[in-house]
């Protein structure tokens, strides 16, 4: 709601010159040509606070906190949730073509790591809080509780485990709950649109399940060219901005609509009240807009933005195609656009459900929405929200999968047979027992009377031993430097990977429920269940064969051919 306010403050300040909280749009307006400079002040300004305050709050929000979460241990400054959701505002309140989603993720974001770091917390913990934070702004933003879990959960929390989904979905019910008290329930966007549930409907899911993923490519490929062409512009990047609200003025005066976040654009998309040829021009610069404001490196979101694109893209289709209700063919382009952008098909399927709260567009959009999924993940190796961690060589992966390692306890493991000696046996004795026989690669594992386990002996240290006077009376458990750690033969190689990563010696003795040695795991051993796993993944076999319909159709044949037999000896 603050954001919210803000917006409407610098709008008024920017378009309409008054003192006002209240939230307009950014046309009509009396401005004239006069609205080509005021994006480029606006920009000048975020140029300003990002560097002399803080270039975090530069660009959309969500990848720099993936980079907090991935490798900042989800610290972020706190003057950061402070310039951030100041510069979204001046950004969008200037006629910038953003949404405050991103921001308000963000700024949500940056308030639960600040708030974690009052707290002696561990990263994994600050995590959680800093997710709940983000989730908490989107549904205050949207209205949209379950897919603003789903979206941070697909995107920003890289596991699916009760100890951060139950906190992020209490944080979004919770904002849900103070938005609904304060601003009212309902849904953002009303609309009634009527899909045909039919073959001829499923095509038109089908149509957009490729057409999205198209239109997430040219984005992804334009903003990042858009980027490089700034990068190499002989100017600092502070000023950067000022030129990409340039563009976003010339657009403005061009289709005034295109400024600002554009809700009132979606509800006339939602409803199919946007004429063909407005559709159209939107379409084209509000892209072109887009493109080069984000590259610029200025402050806003992506969500909105990219609804509209799709929206009036839909919109367009549908009225080209004579769409009996174009609005399903707007809504539908959102979904697949943001399925394809994002890479979170849940996500865009209940985030416009609950925008709409059109029940009746579950069956197309899950159809449009997961083949745009699909698609996008073929033909970009990268999202828009993962390239540019990528650019910076942090490559990350959202694919969600079992850890192999998890599936095998160490007694299903092909230990190697510990090699036993007593804690009484000389160093003479043992060297003249290994007399010509291959030494155990690990070591020797000491043990007392009662096969307790002391410690072990490694084999370069048992040769030191050879020359020395001391070897004949030296007893084993008297120099049994290294004492092992042990771990029960019933814990799993993914327990016994996160032990090995603590103790000095790089490896473990594996004991059965006796305490008695089964034998030694060391990481390399572990890591080769991964083998087991690669080969699941490529090696084809084929356990069922249709060679049983041959044989019926033998079988059947020689029925048939007895019983013509029996017929003629009968005649």
């Amino acid at each position: 709601m603050a954001l919210t306010r803000m917006i409407g403050l610098f709008t008024n300040l920017f378009i309409y010159h008054r003192v006002s909280f209240q939230f307009v749009k950014a046309y009509p307006n009396g401005l004239g040509w006069g609205i080509i400079v005021v994006p480029a002040i606006g920009g000048l300004l975020i140029g300003l606070m990002a560097r002399f305050g803080s270039d975090k709050i530069r660009g959309h929000g969500i990848p720099e906190a993936m980079e907090a979460i991935l490798t900042g241990k989800s610290v972020i400054a706190p003057k950061v949730a402070v310039l951030k959701p100041i510069s979204a505002a001046i950004s969008i309140g200037s006629g910038g073509p953003f949404g405050a989603e991103g921001p308000i993720i963000m700024t949500g974001g940056s308030i639960g790591s600040v708030m974690g770091q009052f707290l002696y917390l561990s990263a994994a913990e600050r995590k959680i809080l800093l997710l709940a934070g983000a989730a908490a702004g989107m549904c205050a933003t949207f209205n949209a509780p379950i897919a603003s879990v789903l979206f941070v959960t697909e995107l920003l929390a890289f596991e699916m485990r009760p100890r951060s989904v139950m906190p992020i979905a209490l944080a979004s019910g919770a904002a849900g709950f103070i938005r609904i008290n304060i601003l009212g329930g309902g849904a953002i966007f009303p609309s009634a649109a009527q899909p045909l549930l039919n073959a001829q409907g499923m095509a038109v899911g089908l149509l957009f399940g490729v057409v999205g993923p198209a239109v997430a490519y040219l984005l992804t490929k334009l903003i990042y060219k858009s980027e490089d062409w700034f990068a190499k512009l002989p100017l600092h990047w502070m000023y950067w901005p000022a030129i990409g609200g340039l563009a976003v003025g010339l657009g403005g005066f061009a289709v005034p609509q295109v400024l600002g976040v554009g809700y009132d654009t979606i509800q006339g998309l939602a409803v199919g009240h946007v004429a063909l040829a407005l559709a159209l021009k939107i379409l084209l610069v509000k892209t072109i807009i887009w493109v080069v404001a984000l590259g610029s490196g200025t402050s806003g979101g992506i969500l909105a933005p990219v609804l509209i694109i799709g929206g009036t893209l839909g919109e367009a289709m549908g009225m080209l195609f004579h769409a009996p209700d174009p609005a399903v063919w707007s809504i539908l382009g959102m979904a697949a656009v943001f399925a394809g952008v994002t890479r979170s098909p849940f996500t865009a399927i209940l985030f416009l459900l609950e925008l709409t709260h059109d029940m009746q567009m579950l069956l197309p959009l899950t159809i449009a929405c997961m083949l745009a999924y699909g698609l996008s993940a073929l033909a970009l190796s990268r999202s828009i929200l993962t390239e540019k961690i990528a650019r910076r060589n942090r490559l990350i992966t959202r694919d969600y999968g079992i850890d192999p390692l998890a599936l095998y306890t160490l007694a299903e493991l092909a230990l190697e047979p510990p090699v036993l000696v007593s804690e009484t046996m000389t160093f003479s004795e043992l060297i003249r027992r290994q007399a010509g026989e291959a030494a155990p690669a690990e070591g020797f594992l000491v043990v007392s009377a009662d096969d307790r386990l002391i410690g072990y002996i490694k084999h370069a240290e048992l040769w030191k031993w050879v020359y020395s006077e001391r070897a004949s009376y030296a007893r084993l458990g008297d120099h049994c430097a290294w004492p092992l750690t042990t771990i029960a033969s019933r814990q799993t190689a993914s327990e016994a990977l996160t032990m090995l990563l603590a103790v000095p010696e790089q490896l473990l003795a594996v004991v059965d429920e006796q305490h008695c040695p089964m034998g030694i795991v060391t990481a390399s051993m572990l890591l080769r269940i991964r083998e087991r796993t690669a080969e699941e993944e490529h090696s084809r076999e084929r356990y069922l064969t249709f060679s049983w319909m041959r044989r019926l159709v033998r079988w059947r044949k020689l029925a048939i051919h007895s019983m013509r037999e029996a017929e003629r000896e009968g005649e």
